[in-house]
């Protein structure tokens, strides 16, 4: 898109805010039908919430898809091969009544599954709060600055993980080929993952034990380390990039995830920034005091300006 890449999957749920007990839920299936869905809702911490009842207004209902409420969540199904939600742009799927909202802020879904009519598996993503903005997804995972030779990788998320994936990069886009992970470092060690980094830079982590504990939900906005990389040469305050995040949860299906924009350190805004030995409190956050900053124009002509400053 010209920003980055953009995730074109069959359907996607939009997951409304949570009014008079219960939540709107909107669908998009720009290019095929839908015969069965089938997810899970989670409030703001990751709990399961139990649905109550299903509105009978919306696309579902308009395709003759019957719900099915269990404690695996809810089930849509065609009863016929014929009866499917066509293809189309957002519209409302259904509404969702819950039988117990106190001290629930906000709702999200997971383990969503839909098929085709023909009994394909379809790709799916989930976007909470109504609008495809990017902004409140399932979870988010950015880098630090570099601090004597490492940085942390942090995350937040609503649901547990079971595995994770990115690419370092540099402000440039460059792959970064000078890292290594740290061992048993951030909630990927404390879970006993096992977090490689591989020559071109793509971070793994992975549990070897198919029932060991997964890297744990985070609660509301606060950020935890996820891992911790090492990385040579490299001075304090540098800024490197996870780009390209790919998570998975305990059931093996993907965690809707949001990549961080990635600019220079001017500041840290994070709840927990730290402030490396070379930065001074500028009053909005901490701002990198290098000895030497190179200002790299745009290319023209064939080339390009290069400034310097050295206060």
């Amino acid at each position: 898109s010209g920003g980055g890449f953009v995730i074109h999957e069959d359907v996607r749920l939009f997951v409304g805010e949570l009014t008079d007990g219960g939540v709107d839920v909107d669908i998009m299936n720009p290019d095929v039908a839908v015969a069965a869905l089938q997810f899970t809702f989670i409030d703001q911490d990751g709990n399961p919430l139990t649905v109550a009842s299903v509105g009978q207004e919306g696309a579902a209902a308009d395709a003759a898809l019957s719900p099915t409420i269990g404690d695996d969540g809810v089930i849509f199904f065609a009863l016929g091969s014929t009866f499917t939600i066509p293809a189309g742009d957002q519209r409302l799927l259904a509404r969702f009544e819950f039988g117990s909202t106190n001290g629930v802020t906000s709702v999200c879904l997971q383990q969503f599954v839909a098929t085709s009519a023909t009994g394909d598996v379809l790709t799916t993503s989930t976007v909470c709060g109504g609008e495809d903005n990017g902004t409140d997804v399932l979870a988010n995972v950015r880098a630090e600055p570099v601090s004597d030779g490492t940085f942390d990788v942090l995350y937040r998320s609503k649901v547990p993980l079971a595995g994770f994936q990115f690419e370092l990069r540099t402000l440039l886009g460059q792959a970064v080929s000078f890292a290594t992970a740290m061992p048993e470092s951030g909630a990927a060690g404390d879970a006993d993952f096992v977090t490689v980094v591989g020559p071109t830079g793509v971070v793994s982590g992975l549990r070897l034990i198919s029932d060991g504990p997964p890297v744990p939900a985070t609660s509301g906005d606060v950020y935890a380390v996820l891992t911790t990389i090492a990385v040579n040469n490299t001075t304090d305050g540098t800024q490197l990039c996870a780009v390209g995040p790919i998570l998975s949860a305990e059931d093996g299906t993907s965690v809707a995830v949001e990549e961080a924009s990635c600019e220079a350190p001017s500041a840290a805004t994070s709840d927990n920034a730290t402030s490396p030995d070379n930065a001074t409190d500028s009053g909005g956050g901490f701002v990198i005091d290098e000895d030497v900053r190179l200002f790299v124009g745009e290319l023209t002509d064939g080339g390009v300006d290069v400034d310097i400053m050295n206060p």
